[in-house]
C-alpha cells in the first residue's frame, strides 16, 4: 500500500539527520545527566534533562530554529504538555524530544532502533497538546519497540517483532484506556523494512473490530507457501477521498520466482488459493469500496535496487468498486469468489 506511516517515518528520519548535522559542538554525558540542564527555549522546564536550541542550517542555504531535548523517563503528561506548549510558542523549524536516551538526540542513526521520540519537521503537532503528550507517554510505556509521535500520528516499530507480536500489541492497545482513544495510530513489525513489514494503522481509534480483522488475517499466513516470507498490512481510513475505506495488502517473496508475470493461477494456484480465499473471506465483510491486493516481490534486473512488487490480485468490495489498475490473471476468479462472500 505504500504504507503512509512508514514513508513518513523515513522522511522525518532524514529531517532529524539534517537537523543533527550542525550540532556536533553540543554533547551530553549519559553517565552524569543534568536535570533541567542545557540551554535554549526548553531549559529549566520540569521533566527536561538536557536541551539545546539555536539557529542551524535546515536546508541548503536556509537557517532555522532547531530544538533538541532529552526528557526524564518519568516525565508526567502535564510536564510534557508544558514542553509541547513551549515549543508551539517558539515555532522551531525542526525539533526532536527523546525520552530517556541519556543524551541529546543529535546522534539519531539511520535505523531508529528502540528510540522513543517526539519529532517535528516543518509542522506542528495537532492540538490539544495535552492529548498528544498523554498518547506519546502511554505508547512509549506500553509497546516493546520505538515510538515516534509526529504531526502524522503515532508510529510504533516493534523490536524484532513478527505478526504474533503485532497481535499482542493490538491487544494491549484495546486494553489501555489512553491508547484505545488514540487516533492515527500505526503499529508495524520490526522484522523487515517498512515496505515489507506486517502493519496495522487506523485513522480512527482502534476497536475490537480492528483486532478481530487482524487476528483473522493473521491466521491465513499459516497457509502461505513455505519460505515465502509473507506479510500483511491492514489500513483503516483514507489519506484521500478517492482511496478505499479499508485496504488489506499482502506481500510475498515466492522462492525461485525471479521474473514478473510468471506467477499465474496455472503455475501457483494450488499453492496460493488456500491463503487467498480465507483472506477474501475477511475482505468480503469490510465496508463497500474496501480493497484487497496481493503481490510478489521480484528482484530488479541486475539485482540492483529495491525489489519490484509483481501485482497478482487486486479486487474491491462491491459491484461498482474500482480496484485500480488493469485486471490480472487472478482477478476474475478472485472477484467471483469475493462476490459469493459478500452476497446476502
Amino acid at each position: 500500500m505504500g504504507y503512509a506511516g512508514a514513508m513518513h517515518r523515513r522522511r522525518t528520519t532524514v529531517a532529524l539527520l539534517l537537523a543533527a548535522a550542525g550540532l556536533t559542538s553540543c554533547t551530553s554525558d549519559p553517565e552524569t545527566p543534568s536535570p533541567n540542564g542545557g540551554s535554549g527555549v526548553l531549559a529549566g522546564l520540569d521533566g527536561v534533562r538536557d536541551t539545546w536550541s539555536g539557529l542551524q542550517e535546515v536546508e541548503d542555504g536556509v537557517r532555522g530554529l532547531v530544538v533538541e531535548a532529552d526528557l526524564d523517563e518519568d516525565i508526567t503528561p502535564q510536564q510534557l504538555t508544558a514542553v509541547l506548549d513551549a515549543l508551539a510558542q517558539a515555532e522551531p523549524d525542526l525539533y526532536t524530544l527523546s525520552l530517556a536516551w541519556g543524551e541529546l538526540p543529535k546522534s539519531v542513526p539511520d535505523d531508529l532502533g528502540d528510540r522513543d521520540l517526539v519529532d517535528g519537521a516543518y509542522s506542528a503537532l495537532d492540538p490539544p497538546t495535552s492529548d498528544r503528550a498523554e498518547q506519546f507517554l502511554a505508547s512509549a510505556r506500553t509497546y516493546d519497540g520505538s515510538v515516534t509521535l509526529s504531526s502524522g500520528g503515532t508510529e510504533v516499530v516493534l523490536d524484532d517483532g513478527g505478526p504474533d507480536d503485532l497481535t499482542t500489541a493490538l491487544e494491549a492497545t484495546i486494553a489501555d484506556p489512553v491508547l484505545r482513544r488514540t487516533p492515527h495510530l500505526g503499529i508495524r513489525t520490526g522484522e523487515h523494512q517498512p515496505g515489507d513489514a506486517s502493519a496495522v494503522r487506523s485513522d480512527e481509534p482502534m476497536t475490537p473490530v480492528t483486532l478481530d480483522r487482524w487476528r483473522r488475517l493473521r491466521t491465513t499466513l499459516a497457509s502461505a507457501p513455505a519460505d515465502s516470507a509473507p506479510w500483511i498490512r491492514l489500513r483503516e481510513g483514507r489519506d484521500h477521498d478517492d482511496e478505499p475505506p479499508v485496504r488489506v495488502s499482502v506481500g510475498l517473496v515466492l522462492p525461485g520466482v525471479t521474473q514478473p508475470g510468471t506467477v499465474t493461477p496455472e503455475t501457483w494456484g494450488d499453492r496460493l488459493w488456500p491463503m487467498i480465499r480465507p483472506q477474501l473471506d475477511v475482505v468480503g465483510k469490510l465496508p463497500p469500496g474496501s480493497a484487497y491486493e496481493l503481490g510478489n516481490e521480484v528482484p530488479q534486473p541486475g539485482g540492483t535496487g529495491l525489489p519490484d512488487l509483481d501485482r497478482l490480485v487486486s479486487v474491491a468490495v462491491g459491484a461498482d468498486a474500482d480496484a485500480g489498475g488493469p485486471p490480472t490473471a487472478w482477478d476474475a476468479a478472485a472477484t467471483t469468489y469475493l462476490g459469493g462472500v459478500t452476497s446476502p
